[in-house]
């Protein structure tokens, strides 16, 4: 499914989802336990579009050379991410490929070395008080392409989105704490169509859609005619709030993204995501932009806009240092509900 079918979905929820849910991970006696928790019932709108969506036939595999047979892009790890995300501009005009990456990044991506114990990552979760969902599968695998096909290869790549939306007239004062625009409410679906695994919202609140053992869809070079199936579950998605505004002598209110693109909070949480699915897929997977996978396909989206990749690199090196220094507690781990 594309990533914004069920973007135009009634948004007049008018409850608020509190930050600082608390979740499946509980601390009892300085112990850090993962137990199981009852299944999620959602009570949001139902997400899934309701015509097919358009077909999309690629004809290049895009600005990185996808390699159907390899299930790669071109080059070794590091460079295929130099090429994946590139500086996305207004109109997804796509910089050029970076020469180099920043060392967190180009000393990891594809390897598994220092991957952080996952006991660690468990008591960091405990501590933040996220979605509790976030750390239920800490032990099971990730998803696999080709719908899930045993045979086929493990997620590679987490793709980062922004929603290019709520369209505003003007920034608000309170950007970054507006409810309205923060609420991760109107992304909850009571069909399981959510648009991303993980949703941030500004302030560093998240929603999980999907566990990253679900295979799921977010792009259209993904659902390509071309591929059928099989880069489905290839990709893990998360999803950052970052509303718009329109430019100045345009008719459309979306051109526009704020400066900066998104907030420390956003990119703090972007480092766990991307920590936590990559300890899951046993190496440290190969970060991807939205535009740049759409960016050989006719109406494909400009996000993220206003990345910063040093910043996310920042959020990245202090939160590995940080479980470094974590005291290891005695942790029980059991895998999710089936």
């Amino acid at each position: 499914m594309d990533r914004h079918a069920g973007r135009h979905r009634a948004r007049k929820l008018s409850s608020w989802w509190p930050a600082g849910l608390t979740g499946p991970w509980l601390p009892a006696a300085g112990i850090a336990v993962l137990v199981l928790a009852a299944p999620f019932d959602a009570f949001g709108a139902n997400c899934r579009p309701k015509r097919p969506l358009p077909a999309i036939v690629v004809t290049t595999m895009g600005p990185c050379n996808f390699d159907p047979d390899t299930f790669s892009f071109a080059g070794d790890p590091a460079k295929q991410a130099a090429c994946l995300v590139r500086p996305v501009a207004t109109w997804a005009k796509l910089g050029p490929v970076l020469s180099s990456l920043p060392p967190v990044f180009a000393d990891r991506i594809g390897h598994a070395s220092g991957l952080p114990d996952r006991a660690a990552l468990a008591a960091q979760l405990t501590a933040l008080h996220l979605d509790g969902r976030l750390g239920e599968g800490l032990l099971d695998p990730i998803s696999r392409a080709n719908d899930n096909d045993p045979l086929a290869p493990a997620a590679k790549y987490l793709v980062i989105h922004d929603t290019s939306g709520p369209k505003l007239g003007s920034w608000p004062a309170n950007l970054d704490e507006d409810r309205k625009i923060n609420n991760l409410e109107r992304f909850r679906c009571s069909d399981s169509f959510a648009i991303a695994h993980v949703i941030v919202n500004r302030g560093g609140d998240l929603f999980v859609g999907h566990d990253f053992s679900v295979p799921w869809r977010s792009t259209k070079f993904e659902r390509a005619l071309n591929f059928g199936l099989a880069l489905k579950g290839l990709f893990l998605h998360v999803e950052f709030i970052q509303p718009r505004r329109g430019g100045h002598g345009h008719g459309r209110n979306d051109i526009v993204a704020p400066t900066p693109g998104l907030t420390a909070a956003q990119y703090d949480r972007l480092a766990l995501v991307y920590t936590l699915a990559s300890a899951r897929a046993g190496q440290w997977l190969i970060p991807a932009f939205h535009a740049v996978l759409d960016g050989d396909i006719r109406g494909g989206h400009d996000d993220p806009q206003n990345f910063d990749l040093d910043s996310f690199a920042h959020s990245l090196e202090m939160l590995l240092d940080q479980l470094s220094r974590t005291e290891q507690p005695s942790v029980q781990l059991a895998p999710a509900a089936e």
